[in-house]
């Protein structure tokens, strides 16, 4: 999953110059379209995907439902800001929440992994 959120970070720069800022209204824009798309279909999947951790994990350990809840939470956030983005007046903000939210979604993966670590360092 933080390989996946790696490639949706890199995609979403890689949109962010190729895509201008400035275009009026529109759900796919003509200029960086491939770009656009592929930005677009990795975060759904990364979204469908974090649902299933979010379902799975709930079974799990405390850290592990944590993890799991912050990075759900963090791809919704994102998934909010992509929407807002779409629409002129809201495009900066919505550029700041998927950003936003690639980092909570990361570190949210991140806490269970740190404590897999660090409790097989302690052994």
């Amino acid at each position: 999953m933080l390989i996946a959120l790696g490639l949706e970070f890199a995609l979403g720069v890689a949109s962010l110059l190729l895509v201008p800022v400035g275009r009026p209204d529109e759900w796919l824009p003509p200029q960086g379209r491939a770009v656009y798309v592929a930005h677009a279909g990795l975060g759904g999947m990364l979204g469908i995907g974090s649902l299933v951790i979010f379902v799975v994990a709930s079974h799990g350990g405390r850290i592990v439902r944590l993890g799991a809840l912050i990075g759900f939470v963090g791809l919704l956030l994102g998934a909010g800001g992509g929407i807002l983005a779409a629409f002129h007046p809201w495009r900066l903000t919505g550029m700041g929440l998927m950003l936003a939210g690639i980092f909570v979604a990361f570190f949210g993966y991140l806490i269970p992994l740190l404590e897999q670590i660090q409790s097989e360092e302690l052994e």
